[in-house]
């Protein structure tokens, strides 16, 4: 349940937050994505406090959204890979931009309440008070590993018998009107030794093969000739535009946003430039 005190603030408003924001991220990914080949993923924490959204529950660190802003214009393609963005991230940008949005990651006595869902809003947030074009997310479809065998396109494409996609997180981002810009299959890339993904999955490869291992959105491949295993993860991308996805709490009464808009003393300024504020929000079913 959350508690009463719920708020969320910008890593930069508590640095002091940095070493619990790693440790979440470290408590939060399956363990072999830890070794992920990305460049500057430690410039999160440092160079782009500004964009880390952090939930509160009193003082305790219980949820936080990752995100980097990175220069991209609506009908381009989306970057190719997570390394692409993280090793280009800048700010100020020399053009146009967007927030991309790297990951959410929650505690698990926090999860199931819709609190995912609320950062990614504070997100957007966050992107209108930068006046960026919006929010750009490669999103790991979190049942995806309950079917590593088929593709990313084909799992994206499900839905239920009422018509919802069937994956929850892939759900939440479509009914908060995200666009689908298409896959990326090799979002993120891991290789390592045999023995690194023993340890990492707690599995044996005896032999050269394909195998499905835990939390793992596809299998990996073993080489034992090289003696390594290698695994390229594919992601969803879509797109929170700024303008097209806006949501009052008539047309969903469970949601309650705190949209920024314009300052009466600032013009083109919104009021929530200062620490985000998150006392209102509600638990989402």
């Amino acid at each position: 349940m959350w508690h009463t005190q719920m708020r969320f603030i910008t890593l930069n408003k508590a640095p002091k937050l940095s070493a619990a924001l790693k440790e979440l991220n470290d408590a939060t990914w399956p363990r072999f994505l830890l070794s992920a080949d990305v460049r500057n993923w430690s410039s999160i924490y440092s160079e782009f406090q500004s964009f880390q959204v952090l939930a509160l529950d009193g003082n305790n660190l219980v949820a936080a959204g990752l995100a980097v802003p990175f220069e991209w214009n609506v009908g381009l393609p989306p970057p190719s890979t997570i390394d692409e963005v993280v090793y280009s991230a800048r700010w100020p940008l020399e053009s146009t931009g967007v927030l991309c949005a790297l990951g959410i990651l929650v505690r698990p006595e926090y999860r199931r309440q819709g609190l995912s869902r609320t950062i990614l809003l504070e997100m957007r947030n966050l992107s209108e008070i930068n006046r960026l074009q919006g929010v750009l997310a490669p999103v790991r479809p979190n049942r995806k590993h309950e079917h590593p065998e088929e593709s990313i396109e084909s799992y994206a494409d499900r839905r239920d018998e009422k018509g919802r996609l069937a994956d929850p997180w892939l759900r939440v981002h479509e009914r908060l009107g995200g666009e689908r810009l298409g896959v990326a299959l090799e979002a993120v890339s891991v290789i390592g030794s045999i023995e690194e993904w023993e340890s990492w999955t707690e599995m044996r490869f005896p032999v050269a093969g394909s195998y499905s291992i835990p939390e793992g959105l596809v299998p990996i491949t073993i080489d034992c000739e090289k003696g390594q295993g290698t695994y390229f993860e594919p992601n969803v991308w879509y797109f929170h535009q700024i303008q097209s996805c806006r949501y009052s709490p008539e047309q969903d009464p469970r949601l309650a946003l705190h949209i920024p808009r314009p300052c009466p003393r600032h013009p083109g300024k919104s009021p929530f430039a200062q620490p985000l504020r998150g006392s209102g929000a509600r638990r989402l079913p």
